[in-house]
């Protein structure tokens, strides 16, 4: 912590560039991370990140010795992400009429998957001192010694702080319907928190950012000017509760229940909402999230989503549905429409597509084993095996299957929605597969069945592009092999590549984890 001190004191001081570069060396991807999370869109995390670099370069003389960087960038980053938020949402409800950019947190079967939604604003509830202490602990994995000499504690008290940090996340979590023990969320806060930045966005920050935002885009000063004014109306709120407080304790009984009276005023107050719906999408989806699902003979939208949203703890007071325009009215409270928002946006969100398409190789038996060192297994059963490699790797291997004269049976392809089985063949040899796409967009969890004739029966997660090379144990001369290699591709609704590949939100040849719960 002495170092990002220093750092901070030399850019102040003598306006360093070499430290104040350092500075973004060491924390572009911890911010970069916290605006991932909060906007869903690696394009605009990127520009969020410059903001809050541009920030750091003009606030940096008036960050006191105590501040811990760390800490501060996470809320700077929340403001700016929030604004951003903000501007889009009011955009597009110009646009569409309260169509909003969010998504549902939705419990899914990795632990990850269900905390990122949630972690950041489960943050920002905690007081300054227990959310630096996270920050350190599990973002920046500092030991609790390095704990608490940054928050200026023993380390046994940074212990406890902690520990009664992740209780009351956990608090937060279970009331989102979360429930993961403290352990599972420091292992998954540690392991997946900070993820890696874009390699160039380090360098175009600095720039930015040292000029203090005067090449900067419109939009990213616009995001700039928006999060100052969060950040100066939370400073100023925080000396009004202050100030209250002080007056509170030394006022009457009268004057609390008069201030509790207008609270209960205030959150009760009703408002409509209007949002946007595509009626296929929305219904069917409707369909698959509730439980027990509706009838199929149920068509009312507006019976079927105040059921739904009421399944969820969030019942509206009234709604309504106009089939012909496809918009729905919701009334509410601001909190239960606030909730509403984020359900109706998943709702009204199309299933992705994948393009799969299938290699059936005949290779000589001779060869598996040099195949199965070009990627990395992933299982391994009844000397049936399963591989994952990169495009790179993939194209590289089918060239040399062709260079060495291996024969190729068939290359059908086939586009799915996610979730759906399909299949493809030669006609006597078949693969069965079942792509459903992850929430984060670009991880697909992969069901697959060969037959020929042995079955060959696994399961996967891989990355958008990636390829799965299937090797059943089904030698039926003892001197061959089927080889299978499928390629997935999540693909809009005109086939086009969600992902491409210069624009590629994740590391292509990295393994994700092999999670799958069926």
């Amino acid at each position: 912590m002495t170092d990002d001190t220093t750092l901070l004191r030399e850019y102040a001081g003598r306006n360093s560039e070499e430290a104040f570069t350092a500075l973004v060396s060491r924390h572009v991807n911890l911010v970069y991370s916290v605006a991932l999370r909060q906007v869903r869109d690696p394009h605009l995390a990127e520009e969020i990140t410059q903001a809050v670099f541009i920030i750091l370069a003009r606030k940096a003389k008036s960050l006191g010795p105590k501040t811990i960087l760390s800490g501060w960038l996470c809320r700077t980053a929340r403001y700016v992400s929030t604004n951003a938020l903000t501007m889009q949402r009011r955009r597009q409800r110009r646009e569409q009429e309260a169509y909003m950019q969010s998504t549902l947190n939705e419990p899914e079967p990795d632990a990850w998957l269900q905390i990122a939604p949630l972690l950041d604003n489960a943050l920002a509830r905690l007081g300054q001192t227990d959310h630096d202490a996270i920050v350190l602990r599990f973002f920046e994995n500092k030991s609790l010694g390095e704990v608490g000499l940054a928050i200026g504690v023993s380390e046994d008290t940074a212990r406890m702080r902690v520990n009664r940090a992740l209780e009351k996340l956990r608090t937060i979590f279970i009331k989102h319907g979360v429930d993961s023990t403290a352990a599972t969320i420091t292992e998954t806060i540690s392991a997946n928190s900070v993820q890696a930045a874009p390699v160039a966005l380090a360098k175009s920050v600095t720039a930015v950012a040292l000029a203090k935002g005067a090449t900067a885009s419109a939009s990213t000063l616009t995001l700039i000017k928006g999060a100052l004014k969060v950040m100066a109306w939370t400073k100023a709120k925080t000396a009004v509760v202050a100030g209250v407080t002080i007056l509170l304790v030394a006022s009457t009984a009268t004057t609390l229940t008069i201030q509790h009276r207008h609270r209960s005023v205030a959150s009760e107050k009703m408002e409509t909402r209007v949002f946007k719906v595509d009626p296929r999408t929305f219904l069917d989806n409707l369909r698959e999230a509730m439980n027990p699902p509706p009838s199929a003979s149920a068509t009312n939208i507006a019976a079927i989503a105040a059921d739904f949203f009421a399944s969820k703890g969030k019942a509206p007071e009234s709604i309504a549905y106009n089939g012909q325009l496809g918009l729905l009215y919701v009334k509410g409270t601001p909190f239960v429409l606030n909730a509403i928002e984020r359900l109706v946006q998943q709702l009204n969100t199309a299933p992705a597509q994948v393009h799969m398409k299938a290699w059936f190789i005949q290779v000589p038996e001779g060869d598996v084993a040099s195949i199965l060192k070009a990627g990395t297994v992933v299982d391994t059963k009844e000397n049936n095996t399963v591989e994952i490699m990169s495009d790179t790797q993939t194209q590289s291997l089918l060239r040399k299957l062709r260079t060495d004269g291996a024969t190729t049976l068939s290359e059908p392809e086939v586009v799915t929605t996610s979730g759906r089985q399909t299949q493809m063949s030669t006609g006597e040899d078949t693969v069965e597969l079942i792509p459903a796409v992850y929430a984060d967009g670009y991880t697909v969890k992969m069901k697959v069945a060969v037959s020929a004739p042995e079955v060959l029966n696994a399961q996967a997660n891989i990355l958008d592009g990636q390829a799965l090379v299937l090797v059943p144990n089904n030698s039926k001369d003892g001197k061959t092999r089927l080889l299978v290699i499928v390629t997935t591709n999540i693909v809009d609704p005109a086939g086009n590549l969600v992902h491409t590949k210069n624009k590629l939100p994740f590391n292509p040849s990295t393994i994700p984890p092999q999670d799958w719960k069926g």
